[in-house]
């Protein structure tokens, strides 16, 4: 019985470890839509490696095989993308620009979405990336992107590089990680800061340095009364979430900004110093916090004594903070400066802080005054006790404002007056009231709703003009009294002054200078360099800002405008124009529109005017020549000549060419009819056999010598026979041979045979009983000519004559022949630019900011595997979109994604190649194609979650994520259930 128990125990543990899989290993597979933060691990230096961090992306457990990986580089608006893999390696050709790491969920894993990350610019050195953040993980590249922004809008990268140009900023800080919001009670890092340059004792809270705008506070607050009010203005850490809740709730933004002294404080104290100063004291630190749910874009800020830095780069988006310097400016006279620094925003939340500096006047200055005091009224006395003297003094005592325009909604500039209590008693200073102008204190110590001012104390009030003034012709002129209640005397008056001028109507205007048409003159065709850019000035002439956008000739390159936007009163805006290389002959004048962006309307049109003319022919210098003349036969002792034969001499080249006069023994040579043939032009002269020539051949070439070198000659020939003797029958001898024409103009790489070469198999043959014909035997094969050669060839090939049967050569005549044959250069296969094809993309196609686009571009004559010496193809070079990328060589292949809507133009360069026998050389010459196609924004993608699959409509098995064999539990609770079931059969048999 004990060992059926047992067996029992046993078995029922073997079962529950058959049930291990579904309780330990059944871990659901990751499922849903890409949500949460994405970010790029590794350093952004050329030769790193890149890689995706999932540790913030939902849903959980996500890898590699759960998605699809898109690394792009970012060029604007242009992406390029770079690798598919799980990894990138960076590229020395991605030296600064920043990498676009795009991740799409695989469906088919239950994932589904996109995610988008933007890294900072590629630096070249690992040191060089690390310097560029600001912290030490600036190494990792992360985003905050949620998959329904995500598939909206799949090409927003979110990112951590700043790109000013993009209409979305590529960077998402963390506050809470790196800096506490600025609304917290307690800041931290001020405190940490306070505890290391002061001693304990004289510490100040660090919610003493909150100066908040629109939250109602500024400088020093009172601890008890924030206490006690119960609704205070400055937010908690908390706040950022409720401001984050009410953006997903499309709540309307706020907007709100708050400032930190590095002291805590809410004053930068820059001590003081003396009049005539050359060092400037140190900038000191001031960081400046969005408070608010909305981005805040700050404007330019310039103070009147000091210098501040801008806040222009981004906006500030909600819970960031910048810091920004502060420091005086130099050379300012003897006085004390507390100034009011003001950064003001286009959404109307401003933060300001207070900024003070004394400059002192010389010793020797004071030594002076006072010298001069002394020797007033030597005689008298002063007894500081004999009367209270009030006195209130204003600085400035002028405030005039820029000029307004009716109907304005804000005013741009806040001034700011200190009124000094420089008496010997306190007083109670009475805020004036004012017409037109908005007086309030900086910061106030209450007491019957005036201010308290104790002597040598000093109070600063802000003034600006109210809003709803209306148009006049002259300026709102007002005196601000500022009064005491001790005493009439002690009061100190300024003059505030504003112009409100009537709204001028809105124009949009714009010229260009020169006004007059560019003319870039007049090259030949076939010309390397382009003629001298020229410069053009855009300048606004209107009333409103205007954007820039140049129409782009297709025979000029137009440089890109100095700035793109002109606001009225800015400095023109430059661009250049230069016509471009390998232009063909004809008219090229073409006009450049200039249009704002804004309204559409052409603004100025710029002419422009450049020819190309037909270019100067090389020399190429020829001549042809009258075949060959036959004067016959005579025999021994002739008295009549044989009649003159002319010959005709004509320039076929195509310049001028200078002839020399020829000469012989065995003929007499005619004069000239002319020396200098000019192209098309010839001469001529005559040939005649000289007399008493005895018994011979006379074969000769005439040669025709020239300034040109051009071979030209004429092959004549004469025969004198042996005087005849009557013996008898008349034998039939040879008296000579007719030589055959020369043989011209044969096309290069004729073949080396008598038949291609056009060679006789026959001549005639003058004898004793007249003419016949002989076959000739030709030495092709031993003559200089050369069929694989692309030059122009002129030879001569050799002949034997083989004399008919019965014709006797008693007089031994030579019966070797020679014929001159010239064959043609190789003039090469020239390759039109026309056949330039760029395939892949369609002309005028539409696209959207989702699709790869892949285009091969294919030059003329690239297919000529067996070039021969001048032969012409077109290399592609480079290609453009909005910056230009070229090729190193095959293939002539690029893909890329834009992620901008918009009408773009994708250019490809060409460049001419020519082949010189051994390597294709560049010309110069270059031919443009080009594709114009649309990119419109890609149609938003709401991911439906798939319904949950239950017991009653499940057809496959589910995913769990574990790759745990089952079978080996399968087998155990197979064998444990036989077990159990043999036991009991095994019981009940024994019972």
């Amino acid at each position: 019985m004990k060992k059926s128990r047992v067996l029992a125990v046993v078995m029922a543990v073997l079962m529950m470890v058959t049930l291990l899989p579904s309780m330990v290993f059944a871990t659901a597979a990751p499922s849903g839509n890409l949500d949460g933060k994405l970010k790029v691990k590794g350093t952004l230096a050329i030769g790193s490696t890149l890689s995706a961090d999932y540790s913030k992306v939902k849903p959980e457990g996500i890898t590699d095989d759960n998605v699809s990986f898109s690394w792009s580089l970012k060029d604007g608006d242009l992406l390029t993308e770079v690798g598919t893999d799980k990894t990138y390696k960076i590229d020395e050709k991605d030296l600064g620009l920043p990498i676009v790491l795009k991740i799409t969920g695989k469906e088919e894993t239950g994932v589904s979405g996109e995610l988008t990350v933007t890294t900072q610019e590629v630096s070249e050195t690992e040191e060089e990336a690390k310097a560029v953040g600001e912290d030490p993980d600036a190494e990792e590249s992360e985003a905050s992107a949620d998959s329904e922004s995500s598939e909206n809008t799949p090409d927003t990268e979110a990112g951590t590089s700043e790109e000013p140009d993009s209409a979305q900023p590529e960077e998402t800080i963390e506050p809470a990680e790196e800096t506490e919001s600025a609304d917290v009670q307690e800041n931290t890092d001020v405190q940490e800061n306070t505890d290391a340059q002061e001693p304990a004792d004289t510490q100040e809270p660090a919610e003493n340095s909150v100066i908040e705008v629109n939250g109602e506070q500024s400088g020093p607050q009172n601890t008890d009364e924030a206490d006690t009010s119960g609704d205070s203005q400055t937010e908690t850490p908390d706040s950022a979430g409720t401001a984050a809740d009410a953006s997903e709730k499309n709540e309307e933004p706020t907007y709100s900004a708050s400032a930190y002294t590095e002291d805590g404080s809410g004053i930068l104290d820059f001590g003081s110093v003396e009049e005539g100063y050359t060092e400037i004291p140190e900038a000191q630190m001031v960081t400046i916090t969005n408070n608010g749910t909305g981005d805040l874009n700050f404007k330019e800020i310039a103070p009147e004594n000091f210098m501040a830095a801008d806040i222009n780069d981004a906006p500030l988006k909600s819970g960031e903070s910048v810091a920004v310097w502060v420091k005086p400016r130099e050379g300012l006279k003897a006085g004390e400066y507390k100034d009011l620094i003001t950064y003001q925003t286009e959404e109307g939340a401003d933060v300001f802080f207070e900024a003070d500096f004394t400059v002192k006047e010389p010793e020797n200055k004071k030594a002076e005054d006072h010298e001069n005091n002394e020797q007033t009224d030597p005689g008298e006395t002063s007894d500081p006790a004999a009367e209270k003297i009030y006195k209130l003094t204003a600085d400035p005592t002028e405030l005039p404002f820029d000029d307004l325009t009716a109907g304005y909604e804000k005013v741009e500039t806040t001034s700011t007056v200190t009124i000094k209590n420089e008496g010997t008693e306190a007083v109670t200073l009475v805020q004036p009231e004012s017409e037109f102008f908005d007086i309030a204190p900086v910061s106030e110590v209450e007491s019957s709703g005036n201010i308290q001012l104790a002597q040598g104390g000093e109070q600063t009030f802000t003034v600006q003009p109210k809003l709803g003034l209306s148009a006049k012709d002259d300026p709102y002129v007002e005196e601000l009294v500022f009064a005491s209640d001790e005493s009439t005397e002690a009061s100190a008056t300024v003059t505030a002054s504003v112009m409100v001028k009537t709204e001028t109507p809105k124009t949009v205007t714009a010229t260009v200078k020169p006004e007059g048409p560019l003319k870039f003159g007049t090259l030949e065709q076939g010309y390397e360099t382009a003629p001298d850019a020229q410069p053009v000035t855009v300048e606004n002439t209107g009333t409103e800002a205007i954007r820039i956008q140049l129409s782009a000739p297709e025979d000029y390159e137009v440089g890109e405008p100095s700035a793109e936007v002109l606001n009225p009163g800015d400095k023109a805006a430059t661009f250049t124009v230069q016509p471009k290389t390998g232009l063909q002959v004809g008219d090229h004048s073409d006009t450049i529109s200039v249009t704002d962006q804004n309204t559409g309307n052409t603004l100025a049109e710029v002419r422009l005017e450049f020819t190309v003319s037909e270019p100067e022919p090389e020399p190429n210098p020829g001549l042809s020549v009258t075949d060959s003349l036959e004067f016959g036969t005579k025999e021994e002792g002739y008295k009549e000549l044989p009649d003159a034969k002319k010959v005709t001499v004509t320039n076929t080249g195509n310049t001028k060419i200078v002839l020399k006069q020829p000469s012989s023994n065995a003929y007499t040579i005619g004069t000239l009819s002319a020396t200098e043939l000019e192209a098309g032009d010839n001469a001529t002269f005559s040939v005649q056999p000289v007399s008493g020539l005895s018994q011979g051949e006379y074969l000769e070439d005439i040669v025709i010598a020239n300034d040109a070198n051009v071979e030209a000659y004429v092959n004549v020939h004469f025969s004198v026979t042996k005087k005849k003797t009557d013996n008898g029958k008349k034998a039939n001898n040879l008296t000579g041979i007719k030589k055959p024409s020369d043989i011209k103009d044969l096309p290069n790489g004729t073949q080396k045979t008598q038949k291609a070469l056009k060679l006789p198999g026959t001549v005639k043959i003058t004898t004793t009983k007249g003419e016949q014909k002989a076959s000739v035997k030709w030495d092709v094969k031993g003559s200089s000519y050369d069929p694989s050669s692309a030059e122009r060839q002129i030879f001569n090939v050799k002949g034997t004559v083989i004399l008919p049967e019965g014709v006797k050569n008693p007089n031994k005549i030579s019966t070797v022949i020679a014929v001159s044959i010239t064959v043609n250069g190789y003039q090469g296969t020239e390759a039109a630019a026309s056949d330039n094809k760029i395939t892949g993309i369609d002309s005028n196609g539409k696209y959207d900011t989702n699709t790869k686009i892949t285009f091969t571009a294919a030059g003329a004559g690239m297919d000529n595997t067996n070039p021969r010496k001048g032969d012409t193809r077109y290399q592609p070079k480079s290609w453009k979109i909005t910056e230009t990328r070229t090729w190193d060589g095959e293939p002539y292949t690029a893909t890329f994604r834009v992620s901008k809507p918009g009408k773009y133009t994708l250019k490809v360069t060409f460049g001419q190649q020519k082949y010189d026998g051994s390597s294709w050389k560049d010309t110069g010459t270059q031919s443009e194609s080009t594709v114009t196609f649309t990119v419109s924004q890609a149609a938003v993608l709401t991911a439906t979650p798939s319904p949950a699959v239950t017991q009653t409509n499940q057809k496959s098995a589910v995913q769990t994520g574990d790759s745990t064999p089952i079978m080996t539990f399968v087998i155990i609770l197979i064998v444990a259930v036989v077990c159990i079931g043999g036991i009991l059969v095994y019981r009940r048999k024994k019972k």
